[in-house]
């Protein structure tokens, strides 16, 4: 297996807490058993920002905070299954899985604006890469090729926490995969601060 450290890219990730991740890694699982080509693996996180350097504890918890204030203390909801052009290393993939009804722009991260490359829209809660690229619309695509991957489960939660995410591209016997590592998760606060 060969990874090359200087791929590494890092973006910035809300994590849904455990209990709201458990039925949707049941889904995403459910796809990889299957065997289909060219979809690929993606851990239970949203891709907010890709970042040109990791956010510091300080600059995390400062987002967390304006996150939260952002979501006005209400809960994230799923809405249907969506998709978000992933570019990494070079590599334009598309990212599928629940929509989530929260937008996020550069000001709500403001703390970070300096670090942000580009913002990831919309914000999909991520089940699965795959590596076509189609003019279509992507979840049209995906569907007439991969119908069994369609829906993504719904759910909602309040519980989250924004966190680093490195992301690799990794070569084993010719044919590429990826790998992730999140780093420490920063807890957005339960309620809206006064």
């Amino acid at each position: 297996m060969e990874t090359d450290k200087n791929k590494t890219s890092v973006f910035l990730v809300l994590a849904p807490h455990r209990d709201a991740r458990a039925e949707f890694r049941k889904y995403s699982q459910s796809l990889h058993k299957k065997g289909l080509k060219g979809v690929y693996n993606f851990p239970c996180a949203a891709p907010i920002a890709l970042l040109t350097k990791p956010l510091t504890q300080d600059e995390l918890k400062i987002a967390a905070k304006s996150l939260r204030a952002l979501s006005a203390g209400e809960k994230f909801h799923s809405s249907k299954t969506a998709c978000a052009s992933f570019t990494a290393n070079g590599n334009s993939l598309l990212l599928f899985g629940s929509n989530l009804n929260f937008n996020i722009d550069p000001d709500s991260v403001n703390c970070a604006a300096r670090k942000i490359k580009k913002i990831i829209s919309p914000l999909v809660v991520g089940g699965y890469l795959q590596n076509h690229e189609c003019s279509e619309d992507a979840v049209s695509f995906a569907s007439r090729f991969y119908p069994e991957l369609i829906p993504a489960p719904v759910f909602s939660f309040r519980a989250a926490a924004i966190a680093n995410m490195f992301w690799r591209p990794v070569n084993k016997n010719g044919e590429i995969f990826y790998k992730w590592k999140i780093g420490k998760l920063s807890w957005l606060p339960r309620t809206l601060q006064k």
